[in-house]
């Protein structure tokens, strides 16, 4: 089972890459390509602060996990907050967190880049599949060295290094990127905030189907914030210098544009 699991995994990383490349070679329109943004999106991905950032969260739900804290929540949530109403909700939320969804959703989008590097759509797709390269790996990594269990099985949400592969939230990952892409592409501030607020939904489904403890959710959305984070440094950088080709007549060079 675990073996086609894996399998399955690196299936959806392969095609996720292959897809992004096939789709977008260099342009005379797109001066950066795809294989250098997606790089510079691993290498602001494992910048140091955002490694302090993802460290400190994993610490601190890492404290909640291997304690009774997590197992208490989520034994109060079902008695007490869970409810016909509660499930219907979550059954909408969850579906975002479907990678097999999801995941071909942001690919075709980013088809439209090609033809309009200008196409909002384009770009979402773009955006979000970029922010999948770059999490998907290393939150697989943590699912399985966290090595936790999701509430209906017995053993709890204490940490047990490669025992299982329940650490961190894959639905509430996926289902966070879409939104936190969007939240980032929008200069509104209440439209912003609104979708900072939607991308937890998901994680949220998870807590309330009973799939996943408090900061298994928790871990899941923070990997897509980073994950997205990374993708937008690279767009903010690359915006910052550009060089367009001079092709006249009688000569021929390079504009070079930058602004800070």
């Amino acid at each position: 089972m675990r073996t086609k699991q894996n399998r399955t995994k690196t299936f959806i990383l392969i095609c996720v890459f292959a897809n992004l490349f096939s789709a977008h070679q260099v342009s005379a329109s797109d001066d950066v390509s795809i294989g250098t943004k997606i790089a510079n999106d691993y290498s602001n991905f494992y910048a140091k602060e955002r490694l302090m950032r993802m460290g400190a969260g994993f610490l601190s739900m890492g404290i909640i996990a291997n304690s009774e804290m997590d197992v208490n929540l989520q034994d109060w949530y079902q008695d007490e907050v869970r409810s016909n109403a509660t499930d219907s909700y979550s059954k909408t939320a969850k579906f975002f967190g479907e990678g097999k969804y999801l995941l071909p959703i942001s690919i075709l989008a980013s088809s439209a880049y090609h033809f309009n590097s200008e196409s909002e759509i384009g770009n979402w797709g773009l955006n979000s599949a970029r922010a999948y390269a770059v999490g998907l790996p290393t939150m697989w990594m943590m699912q399985k060295l966290t090595g936790a269990s999701r509430p209906n099985e017995s053993r709890g949400s204490k940490w047990r290094p490669l025992n299982d592969n329940n650490g961190v939230s894959g639905h509430a990952f996926v289902g966070a990127v879409p939104f936190l892409t969007l939240a980032q592409m929008n200069d509104n501030k209440f439209i912003k905030y609104a979708l900072y607020a939607t991308s937890t939904l998901t994680a949220w489904s998870r807590v309330n189907d009973n799939s996943h403890y408090t900061n298994q959710a928790i871990l899941g959305w923070q990997m897509a914030y980073e994950s997205v984070g990374s993708v937008f440094d690279t767009n903010e950088k690359s915006e910052k210098i550009s060089f367009t080709p001079l092709i006249g007549n009688e000569y021929y060079g390079i504009n070079i544009s930058a602004r800070w």
